[in-house]
């Protein structure tokens, strides 16, 4: 049996598939085997691709889905026939570190308590150079869980006996079907990241339509309400978890000020009712619960990255206290901040413009 099963899934990924599964055969750590989920409809070139890879390393294979599964269903699948004490997440446009199994399989080794370890990415491409950070911290990565995903996917590696033992398999229900998991992955194990670059992330041409960001948008407050729900017993009404709809910041669009104002008293209240009710029952560290509801305001109140933490000198009335420079001067400070170079500046700036006409 291999320590680690690797799933990657596959469609019409002839472009980087080379580059991706050469990054896990160039690992340091070689007791792993891969399973390959190639879709139903999948391109003639990205088949011969991935078969050419089976016959050359005999701890590849090839599982061909006789009809369109889908990413989620792709996954579940690959989760079933795992072999792996632990399985480890990739994406075909991805590239591991060659520490990348290594490191993670000694931090699960060592962590009982730990459902999913991932790590520091690289995000690089045309004009594309950043690091992402999640939060390594276990109570942390739980608690922010509630209200966003901050996670590296195809750095992930998951410890199988805890989600077979759990039934905890991706929803194909959800366009979030990894949010959505990991959301209920809290109630079974942590979640911790190695504050280490393990992963590149390629950002690619192609963008995700409106339609699915406003389908997205629309599903993660529901999301939230869910997980507040189950974690917390906290019941949120329609009005208070369109509050947490979080693929754009819907308090910025409102113009009037009455109702703008209206808007962020009612999150307000419902951040401090979130807050009061886990001081009952426990489920997340008061203090990391703070740092993720004050990201959250942050990100409402003052346009900071929805996870920018930041440590909470007070108690919950603190949170709300502060006074953020105008959202939108403090918007394009992040955004100059975080891309690198005027003409990458320039290419965003037009991507969301097309994005609107």
């Amino acid at each position: 049996m291999p320590k680690v099963t690797v799933l990657l899934p596959v469609y019409n990924s002839e472009k980087y598939i080379r580059e991706s599964i050469d990054s896990i055969i160039a690992q340091s750590f070689t007791d792993w085997d891969m399973l390959i989920l190639n879709e139903y409809g999948s391109s003639e070139k990205c088949t011969e691709i991935v078969k050419e890879y089976e016959k050359k390393d005999a701890r590849i294979r090839v599982i061909q889905n006789a009809k369109r599964l889908g990413l989620a269903e792709s996954l579940n699948l690959g989760m079933r026939e795992a072999k792996g004490e632990y399985i480890a997440r990739m994406d075909a446009d991805d590239i591991s570190r060659k520490d990348r199994f290594q490191k993670e399989v000694e931090f699960l080794d060592s962590h009982m308590n730990v459902a999913v370890v991932g790590s520091y990415q690289h995000h690089f491409g045309v004009d594309i150079d950043w690091i992402h950070a999640p939060a390594t911290n276990v109570e942390q990565c739980k608690s922010n869980m509630v209200f966003f995903c901050d996670l590296c996917h195809s750095t992930l590696m998951l410890r199988k006996s805890t989600f077979i033992e759990n039934d905890l398999y991706y929803d194909n229900t959800y366009l979030a079907e990894d949010f959505e998991l990991w959301s209920r992955v809290i109630d079974f194990g942590d979640i911790a990241n190695i504050s280490e670059v393990l992963g590149e992330y390629r950002v690619g041409e192609y963008n995700i339509t409106l339609e699915k960001k406003s389908r997205l948008h629309i599903e993660s407050g529901r999301i939230v309400a869910k997980t507040l729900k189950r974690t917390i017993g906290l019941d949120l009404s329609d009005n208070e978890s369109v509050l947490f709809d979080n693929w754009k910041n819907d308090y910025f669009e409102i113009k009037d000020k009455n109702k703008k104002k209206e808007a962020y008293g009612l999150l307000k209240n419902v951040l401090i009712k979130i807050y009061e009710r886990n001081r009952e029952v426990n489920f997340f560290d008061d203090y990391a619960l703070l740092k993720s509801i004050r990201a959250k305001w942050a990100w409402a109140r003052g346009g900071e990255p929805f996870n920018r933490m930041v440590d909470v000198d007070g108690g919950i009335e603190s949170i709300f206290r502060t006074k953020y420079p105008n959202p939108y001067i403090n918007r394009f400070y992040y955004f100059w901040k975080e891309n690198k170079g005027v003409k990458a500046k320039l290419k965003k700036v037009c991507k969301k413009i097309k994005e609107l006409f």
